[in-house]
């Protein structure tokens, strides 16, 4: 039996028996006669009366109203989730302005917020601009991000550097899934089942178990399966080798000890397990031959978007594990004290068709793509309990990782022989690294006034990477970086009205050095320097009309240092991640709610945004450099694959182009969502009505702005759901519908930078139409 099966089996046998006994002493001491159930509160209605509700966000690492938050910050209820079925980060889309959330390379997931993002997602020691979090523990790998969410309360997007207590590689924010805790004396239970076309089967299943008076646990158990989105003809034995299906379980569970008001311990484990074929990736500039140098390109010949000629399937199989133990211990009801002690595991196989087409005399597929990572990290923290003067938090953090990236390309004519098969090879590494990272940080609230906050806070961190890779069967010696930075932030709040705020905040992110595997060369360099973004920002949060309209508004403007991203080199074979020196981008985000009666509700989103790299700084791409090489040595006389010719290096160099004035990737010029929701009451129970219409502008795919290999269309989509809740019953009926108009969205292209040089395309999903039958108790 795997070792996810025996977790969840585990989990389901000890809630079960918990369960059990919990129901047992509830029979006993049960009064003979059963009372009615009391209804449902109303969601759409605040315990003050306001029909919008109050918020409560983590936020900067204390519990504080939205509306009163000195910062960018977004929250995705657990039911705004389930109305538009989304199940992973990559279905954020649309709900926060500013946030895109796109797919690469087919299983990766790249987070960008206001156009810092993670351009450098094919080098393994590289680290994300966007810090992602499950219940404030930092996730160290970024394949991680493409795992299902889990027994969700909410989830919040912090928008802008965070470099005082997240700081972690938030040059561009945070995203931090809250997950539901186990709560004391309360024996409660859900579940959901959905199916829908494409054999849709989405089933989870939680209870909350009162084991104690001082002691609850809680767990869910989810599995979720769809058939193929797509398929490709030519895979040897399959007339439709299916692509983009899903076939997932994960299990969460939570173990809560409180004995006493002033104490609380959570020791918390997370497992999730994908096994399906390949992502859909549709060729959209493929070579003709390869193999013979071929500058004349040509597209993927079928129509159809979700058909793709490819002759190799491709897998792919991951397993993540994760447990954390949160202690929290409050002195003198003025200090609490917090430690957070977290372990994270990630196994990810892959393989699939690297030059995403059918050629007869040139076969290039990636047969082993391997990444692990084992990570420890440690939180500890003290903070202020709230009042009206000065409230502080300091803490420091520790992360210490091992992963390793073990990749094995065939191809035909290839450049080294693998000893176990004789086999040629077009690229092989074995590149096991390291990060360190330490940190410390504090902020300060002075409260001047009551309507006046000053705060300030900083952070000082530094990280090691350290790596030694294997390629081409040879090592390379050791890569060690080192970086450190001192970030943090400065902002004025000012409380116009009880329910009008006004902010200004200026701040520091830091993103780490790293190292590179191909060696010194013209513009890769062994290793690669730290990016820092400096931000200043003005925002304003607004309720009116009695608390039916709420309007938050939020201005920046960044001023980038070294930003890090993915060059060729001109010398073959060596690119890697360097740095762009300067660039700016700015922006204006709205998010509104307006209630104007207890049934009918309007979301809206807007997202403004222009980002551009300044100075004078040359580069070159891998598609236009290969193409150089190839009519160059083709025009020396050459034989095919050959490249290391003094001429054909400097045609490259002379080919390079000034990225000044160029775009930022990953920053779409227009972006926003509508939706309105309807409830009435409808027979014997209430109706919900939800319809949503969501655009996302054209975008860069990366910084070199090349049309044909980087332009990302816009598209836009819409969503609509039908909800029946009977009175006094335990029952929910609903159907949802995604992407009505069946819409083949790009989500993002990827131009291999280092493989067979191809450009492809992957789409958003097609449309989905399911039934979901839920039940709580």
């Amino acid at each position: 039996m795997r070792p996810s099966s025996v977790l969840l089996t585990a989990t389901a046998s000890l809630l079960a028996l918990a369960a059990t006994s919990a129901r047992a002493a509830d029979a006993a001491s049960a009064p003979a006669a059963e009372t009615a159930p009391a209804p449902a509160a109303d969601p759409m209605v605040d315990a003050d009366g306001s029909p919008l509700g109050t918020i409560v966000v983590n936020g900067e690492k204390r519990e504080v109203n939205l509306q009163t938050a000195p910062i960018a910050i977004s929250t995705v209820s657990a039911d705004a989730l389930r109305q538009r079925n989304a199940t992973e980060l990559a279905d954020l889309n649309g709900f926060v302005p500013g946030l895109t959330v796109t797919k690469s390379e087919g299983n990766e997931r790249v987070i960008a917020i206001r156009g810092v993002g993670y351009e450098t997602a094919q080098n393994p020691n590289s680290q994300p601009g966007v810090a992602f979090h499950i219940d404030g523990v930092y996730i160290a790998h970024v394949v991680a991000l493409n795992q299902d969410l889990l027994d969700v309360d909410h989830v919040e997007v912090l928008r802008g550097p965070q470099g005082t207590v997240f700081g972690q590689t938030s040059t561009g924010g945070a995203v931090n899934v809250i997950t539901r805790k186990p709560v004391l004396g309360e024996y409660t239970g859900e579940a959901q089942l959905s199916y829908g076309n494409y054999n849709y089967v989405r089933a989870m299943g939680t209870l909350n178990v009162p084991i104690a008076e001082t002691l609850a646990l809680r767990g869910t158990v989810q599995y979720l399966r769809h058939d193929g989105y797509g398929y490709a003809v030519g895979v040897p034995g399959y007339a439709k080798y299916p692509l983009d299906d899903a076939n997932n379980i994960g299990g969460h569970v939570s173990l809560l000890w409180q004995p006493s008001p002033d104490t609380s311990v959570t020791l918390s484990a997370q497992s999730f397990d994908a096994s399906h074929n390949a992502a859909l990736q549709k060729c959209l500039l493929c070579s003709t031959d390869p193999a013979a140098g071929s500058t004349t390109y040509i597209a993927d010949p079928n129509a159809d978007p979700r058909v793709v000629s490819q002759d190799f399937g491709g897998k792919y199989v991951t397993k993540t594990r994760m447990a954390y133990l949160s202690i929290a211990q409050t002195i003198d009801d003025k200090v609490v004290l917090k430690s957070v002690t977290a372990y994270q595991y990630l196994n990810k196989n892959q393989s699939g068709d690297n030059d995403r087409f059918i050629y007869a005399n040139y076969h290039d597929n990636i047969v082993k793509w391997q990444d692990m990572s084992s990570t420890w990290t440690q939180e500890i923290s003290a903070s202020s309990t709230p009042n009206k003067s000065l409230e502080w938090v300091v803490g420091g953090f520790y992360l210490r990782q091992h992963a390793l990236q073990n990749i094995m390309e065939y191809t035909t004519g290839g450049f080294s022989i693998d000893p176990a098969t004789g086999q040629a090879v077009s690229f092989q590494t074995d590149s096991p690294y390291q990060h360190t990272s330490w940190a410390g940080y504090g902020q300060a609230i002075f409260h001047a006034t009551d309507t006046l906050d000053l705060i300030a806070g900083a952070r000082y961190s530094w990280d090691k990477i350290s790596a030694q890779p294997v390629q081409y069967f040879a090592t390379v010696p050791e890569r060690i970086a080192t970086s450190d930075a001192l970030t943090g932030k400065v902002s004025v709040q000012y409380q116009v009205t009880p329910t009008n705020m006004l902010y200004v905040t200026g701040s520091k992110g830091y993103k780490p050095s790293g190292v590179t595997f191909a060696g010194n060369s013209i513009f890769v360099k062994s290793t690669y320097a730290k990016e820092t973004v400096w931000a200043a920002e003005v925002g304003s949060k607004n309720e009116f009309f009695d608390k039916t309209l709420r309007l938050n508004v939020a201005g920046y403007y960044y001023w980038y240092k070294d930003f890090q991203f993915t060059a060729e080199d001109p010398v073959p074979f060596a690119g890697g991640t360097a740095n762009i020196p300067r660039a700016q981008t700015y922006g204006v985000e709205f998010e509104t709610t307006w209630a104007p009666t207890k049934q009918l509700r309007f979301d809206g989103t807007l997202a403004l945004a222009e980002g551009k790299f300044h100075g004078d700084y040359y580069t070159i791409d891998k598609q236009t450099a290969q193409d150089i090489r190839a009519t160059t040595y083709a025009a020396l006389g050459y034989p095919p694959g050959w490249y290391y010719d003094p001429r054909v290096i400097a045609a490259v160099i002379a080919a390079s182009t000034n990225t000044n004035g160029k775009k930022i990737p990953k920053l779409p010029g227009v972006q926003g969502s509508f939706a309105a929701t309807y409830t009435a009451p409808v027979g014997p129970g209430e109706l919900m009505l939800r319809g949503e219409v969501i655009y996302r502008g054209k975008f860069n795919s990366r910084i070199f702005n090349v049309p044909q290999f980087d332009t990302v269309p816009s598209y836009t989509i819409g969503n609509l759901m039908i909800q029946y809740q009977p009175d006094a019953s335990p029952f929910t009926f609903s159907v949802t519908g995604t992407n009505i108009t069946d819409k083949a969205g790009v989500s993002n292209k990827f131009a291999d930078p280092y493989g067979s040089g191809t450009t492809s395309v992957e789409y958003i999903p097609p449309r989905q139409v399911f039934a979901t039958v839920g039940y709580k108790f």
